[in-house]
């Protein structure tokens, strides 16, 4: 089975001192891939600089000379203190899902606005809700559609301290209009940040979009509360097409609960063999499993059934974590299935 890493969600700056946005997963800037611009990529950006490291010129290069050296350390330090706003959604969505607009290095903000567009035809935004900045509600003044494919949101603190710190100015919650495989850039723009003092010029700021990819869902189900000495979990799947092979981790308190098989899963009358399972750890076991030859299948149902016995006393809970999941077609097979992976927990 070929291991591949699916990365989907791309934080591209809409301006970096005139650079144009950088295409592909990745912002200027944030050398270490965190979501944000901070000292510490500075510091990354002189040891590339120096030699120490080795670099990483679609990150690193913040001035855009197609080289690393002390004057982007510089810049890229220079971002640093300024406030950035980024739209923060999942790499990998399903059903409904929330986004929220982080908002970094806020000083004395009072009030702001601004536009995000999507792909109407593979999610669309259902609501807008006031979220906070260090446990101030920032509230929402007003959204609404400007055109199918963007919203415009304005917001307005109370009073006139403004608020200072880093947090959330907005959550977003999208549904799913499109198909598995389908993509959307959730693109921020026209963008603009206020505090009291110099309410006409704004606060400068800059701006990263997103993309999403809609995904397969793909759950752990077993009961809330379990007793008797064993019990069962199914790792669910819902409206998958063409799967062929896959594997995932399946991490659990080996002092609450504990594998002891695992079985076939089915999907819409077709079996799904597990060509191999094992321990990876006393709290992680990996499943693989592999339709025969060429064949396929589509529809919902399982992947592989776990059986496992209790360890625990009465109480005890376990989280039961789906990791390092994988799904395979025949045809995009270097590609995989996006997924979403969705844990369960357990009471004893």
């Amino acid at each position: 089975m070929k291991a591949i890493c699916i990365i989907c969600c791309a934080l591209i700056p809409l301006a970096v001192f005139g650079a144009q946005a950088s295409a592909g997963c990745s912002m200027v800037g944030d050398v270490n891939s965190d979501g944000r611009i901070n000292t510490a990529d500075s510091l990354l950006a002189l040891r590339m600089a120096v030699g120490s490291m080795p670099p990483d010129i679609e990150r690193a290069d913040a001035n855009r000379d197609d080289d690393i050296n002390s004057l982007d350390a510089l810049v890229i330090l220079s971002m640093a203190q300024k406030t950035q706003v980024c739209v923060n959604a999942p790499e990998v969505v399903s059903g409904t899902f929330d986004v929220t607009i982080d908002i970094y290095n806020a000083a004395d903000l009072d009030s702001g606005q601004f536009d995000l567009s999507f792909d109407p035809g593979v999610v669309n935004v259902s609501d807008v809700h006031d979220w906070n900045i260090d446990d101030i509600t920032v509230p929402i003044d007003s959204w609404d559609f400007l055109d199918a494919d963007t919203i415009r949101v304005l917001f307005n603190l109370p009073g006139v301290d403004g608020v200072s710190g880093s947090g959330q100015i907005a959550m977003i919650s999208f549904e799913i209009t499109g198909a598995v495989k389908d993509e959307s850039v959730l693109d921020i723009s026209n963008g603009e940040l206020f505090d009291l003092d110099t309410y006409s010029e704004g606060i400068p700021a800059i701006w990263n979009d997103c993309e999403v990819t809609i995904g397969v869902p793909v759950m752990v189900n077993a009961q809330e509360v379990v007793s008797g000495g064993t019990f069962v979990a199914t790792i669910n799947i819902e409206n998958v097409t063409d799967l062929d092979s896959g594997q995932f981790d399946l991490s659990f308190v080996p002092g609450v609960v504990n594998v002891s098989d695992v079985h076939d899963g089915n999907i819409g009358g077709t079996t799904v063999p597990i060509s191999d399972w094992r321990f990876m750890d006393a709290d992680t076991i990996r499943v693989l499993f592999d339709l025969p030859s060429e064949s396929t299948v589509t529809g919902s149902g399982s992947l592989a059934t776990v059986n496992f016995e209790i360890t625990g006393s009465v109480g005890a809970t376990s989280i039961l974590d789906i990791s390092n999941g994988e799904l395979f077609d025949l045809d995009t097979y270097s590609e995989g299935i996006p997924a979403t992976w969705t844990d369960c927990e357990v009471i004893v």
